[in-house]
C-alpha cells in the first residue's frame, strides 16, 4: 500500500511539475512575446526600411496637399475675376496644374497605402504564427490538467503524508487553474487584434479601390481641360468679341431653360393634383451622383464663374462624363429636353411642391410623363465643353443639379444627406 501510494503520489507530483514547466514556458513565451514582438519586428532591417518608406510617402502626400490647397485659392480668386476670354483661359491653365497636382496627390496616398497593406501582411503573418502558438501550448496544458481531473480528491488525498501538504497541492492546483484562465484571456486577446488588423486590412483595400476611381477620374479631367482649351480657341479664334457672343447665347440657353421649368412645373403640378397622384416623397432626397470631387460650384456661389450672367440657383457635382444619374427621389418626368449640342436636361416634379433639375445630361434614360422611383437611373452625366447636352456655360464634365421649393430654387445641401 505505502509502495502504491507512492506511485500515485510522484504520479501527482510529475504531473505537477510538468505543468509548471508548461505554464512557465507559456507565460515565458506568451508574455515576453506580447512584450517583444512589436520592438522585436522593428528592430528587423525589412520592416525597418518600410517604416521609412511609409514615412517618408506621407509627408510627399502632406505637401502635395498643401499645394492643393494653394490652387483651390488661386481658382477661387480668378473665378471673381470678369469673365475675359483671357482669365478664362488663364483659369484653365490654372485648372490644369490643378489637376496634375491632384494626379501626383492620388498617386502618393496609392503607393503609401500599397506600402501599408505590405506593413499589414507581415503584421498579419506574425501574430497569426503567435497565435498558433499559443494555441498549441494552451491545448496541451488542458490536456494535462484533464488528465489530472481523472484522479479524485480521495485517491489525492491518499498519496499525501498529511493534510497540511495536500491542501498545500489543493491550492496549488487552484491557482494553475487561474492561470489557465489567463491564458485564455491571452489567446482571446491576439485572436482579437488578429481580426482587427484584418479589417484594417479590408478597409485599406476599400480605401485604395476608390483612389484608383478618383485617379482614373483625374486623369480624364485633364484630357478634358486641355480639350476644352483647345476647343475654346478654336471657337473664339483668339477674339475676345467672339468670346462675348458666346456668353451671350449661352446665357440665352439658360434663360430659356429656366424659364421653361417655371412654366413646365405648375403645369405638371396642377395636372398631378387632378389625377390625386401620389408620389410619397421622402423629406431627404438621395444624391444624384456620389459627391466623391466634392462640390465645384455651390448654391448662389459668389465664385461661380458666370454669376455676372446669372445667380447659380444649384450645386455642380463634378463626376466622369457617363456617370450614371439617379432619381433623388420618386418622382414624374415633367421635361427629358434632348438639346443636341445645347443644354440638355431632365425635370422631376415630386411631392410637396418639390422639384428637381438635372443638367448637362449626355444622355437621357426616361421619357416625359413617365413615373420614376427613387435611386433609378435616368440618364449620364455630361458637361464635357463640345459633346452633346453640355451646352455653352460650361468647363467640364459634372451634374447640374437643382432642387426647387413651389417653383423657387432651394439650396440642395438642405436637402441632402450630410456632406
Amino acid at each position: 500500500m505505502a509502495l502504491y501510494g507512492n506511485i500515485k503520489k510522484n504520479h501527482y507530483l510529475v504531473v505537477l511539475g510538468v505543468l509548471t514547466i508548461v505554464l512557465v514556458g507559456f507565460f515565458g513565451w506568451s508574455w515576453n512575446s506580447f512584450a517583444q514582438t512589436a520592438g522585436d519586428n522593428q528592430s528587423d532591417e525589412s520592416v525597418t526600411a518600410l517604416n521609412a518608406e511609409i514615412d517618408a510617402k506621407r509627408k510627399e502626400v502632406e505637401e502635395l496637399n498643401k499645394r492643393a490647397q494653394i490652387y483651390e485659392d488661386t481658382v477661387k480668386a480668378k473665378q471673381k475675376e470678369a469673365s475675359t476670354l483671357q482669365n478664362q483661359l488663364s483659369l484653365i491653365d490654372v485648372q490644369v496644374e490643378q489637376t496634375q497636382n491632384d494626379i501626383e496627390r492620388i498617386t502618393a496616398e496609392i503607393e503609401a497605402l500599397n506600402l501599408e497593406l505590405e506593413q499589414l501582411a507581415v503584421n498579419i503573418a506574425d501574430k497569426t504564427v503567435e497565435l498558433q502558438s499559443s494555441q498549441e501550448v494552451l491545448a496541451q496544458y488542458l490536456r494535462l490538467i484533464h488528465r489530472y481531473d481523472q484522479q479524485t480528491y480521495l485517491e489525492i488525498l491518499m498519496t499525501n503524508k498529511s493534510f497540511s501538504e495536500f491542501f498545500d497541492n489543493f491550492q496549488y492546483t487552484q491557482k494553475l487553474q487561474a492561470d489557465v484562465e489567463q491564458a485564455l484571456v491571452a489567446t482571446r486577446t491576439m485572436r482579437d487584434e488578429l481580426a482587427l488588423q484584418e479589417k484594417e486590412k479590408s478597409d485599406k483595400k476599400s480605401e485604395l479601390s476608390q483612389l484608383s476611381d478618383k485617379l482614373t477620374g483625374s486623369v480624364a479631367d485633364l484630357g478634358n481641360q486641355k480639350d476644352y482649351k483647345t476647343t475654346l480657341l478654336a471657337d473664339t479664334k483668339e477674339d475676345e468679341a467672339t468670346y462675348q457672343v458666346l456668353l451671350a447665347e449661352a446665357k440665352r440657353e439658360q434663360d430659356s431653360a429656366q424659364a421653361d421649368i417655371r412654366s413646365l412645373e405648375s403645369k405638371a403640378r396642377s395636372q398631378l393634383e387632378e389625377e390625386g397622384v401620389d408620389l410619397s416623397a421622402d423629406t431627404q432626397l438621395i444624391w444624384p451622383v456620389a459627391p466623391l470631387k466634392g462640390i465645384s460650384a455651390y448654391f448662389h456661389d459668389p465664385s461661380y464663374p458666370f454669376r455676372h450672367i446669372f445667380e447659380h440657383p444649384a450645386i455642380d457635382i463634378p463626376a466622369p462624363q457617363g456617370t450614371p444619374i439617379r432619381a433623388a427621389d420618386n418622382g414624374y418626368v415633367v421635361r427629358a429636353k434632348n438639346a443636341g449640342m445645347g443644354y440638355s436636361y431632365i425635370m422631376l416634379v415630386h411631392n410637396d411642391q418639390f422639384t428637381t433639375v438635372y443638367g448637362h445630361v449626355s444622355r437621357i434614360d426616361v421619357t416625359e410623363e413617365e413615373y420614376v422611383v427613387r435611386g433609378q437611373q435616368i440618364g449620364l452625366v455630361g458637361g464635357l465643353p463640345g459633346t452633346p447636352g453640355a451646352g455653352g456655360l460650361t468647363t467640364g464634365p459634372h451634374l447640374h443639379f437643382e432642387v426647387r421649393s413651389n417653383g423657387i430654387p432651394v439650396n440642395p445641401l438642405d436637402y441632402l444627406p450630410g456632406y
